[in-house]
């Protein structure tokens, strides 16, 4: 066999095996296909790999998820594959699914015990990160008592509610507002109390120890003078190259540290852990 056969031989079989291999891909995408609405050409995509929902129970999740394709794409994964970010993986998840498309993906993550939602393009517009951290948190306790059906229909429920605008129950938000007004508050109170200004008590105790005060814009009994000298802050140079950090987004790496990278594919995602 001549050099030339033997090479259009070997560019045949490679043509072959690549076709193949597409075709079961693109097979498998389509079985994992549940829905596509016809008005907006988004889909629905189940793939159940922990076996978590039966199959009358994946039928009826079609259906309650059928609305959040106004808005994009949607997606439900099981996996226990080990995540430092499980964020970032269900991006790279919903990325592969749905390219740049908008979409939304609910992961439950039996290996690390997480529940996570991620989105992008019309879908994160609504379902930012704090929207994403409060539907989790919703919902992890039907996750806790294994009921793994009503934790996906309600979290797909609150996400087409967040996207219509609409208002969710979000307790440990507002509990973090309550905490963080009273830690205001005492840092407020605190200052007043040591302030030369508005406690007359500081004020006397300072004069009667001869130390210098403040009153109307000058100073009583000065016994010490403070000398401020000039300090030199060095800061390192900024690059010009605005968002270079989010280089890579788009290839997979980790957006987990980017806060400007939408435009690379990383939308945006909450976890709580169940």
């Amino acid at each position: 066999m001549t050099k030339s056969k033997f090479f259009r031989l070997a560019i045949s079989v490679l043509c072959v095996t690549a076709f193949a291999f597409s075709f079961s891909l693109c097979a498998e995408a389509a079985a994992d296909t549940r829905y596509t609405n016809p008005d907006t050409n988004y889909q629905i995509v189940i793939i159940d790999d922990l076996d978590l929902l039966t199959d009358e129970e994946e039928k009826m999740l079609v259906e309650d998820m059928k609305p959040v394709t106004a808005y994009g794409n949607a997606a439900f994964w099981t996996t226990e594959e080990y995540a430092y970010n499980e964020i970032d993986q269900a991006r790279l998840k919903r990325k592969e699914l749905f390219n740049f498309d908008s979409a939304c993906i609910f992961a439950i993550n039996m290996g690390i015990r997480k529940l996570t939602i991620q989105s992008y393009g019309t879908v994160k517009d609504s379902v930012t990160d704090s929207f994403a951290r409060s539907i989790t948190d919703n919902v992890k306790d039907y996750a806790t008592s294994e009921d793994y059906y009503t934790c996906s229909k309600t979290a797909f429920s609150q996400i087409l509610t967040v996207c219509e605008k609409r208002h969710i129950s979000e307790p440990l938000k507002i509990s973090g507002y309550v905490v963080i007004s009273l830690m205001a508050g005492l840092i407020l109170a605190i200052g007043i109390a040591f302030s030369k200004k508005h406690n007359p008590l500081l004020q006397s105790y300072l004069y009667e120890n001869g130390m210098p005060f403040e009153i109307q814009g000058g100073f009583k009994d000065r016994i010490h003078a403070v000398y401020v000298t000039e300090t030199t802050v060095h800061r390192p140079p900024v690059s010009s190259s605005s968002g270079s950090s989010c280089s890579s987004c788009s290839s997979g790496s980790s957006c987990s540290s980017c806060s400007s990278c939408g435009g690379g594919g990383c939308g945006s995602g909450g976890s709580s852990s169940f």
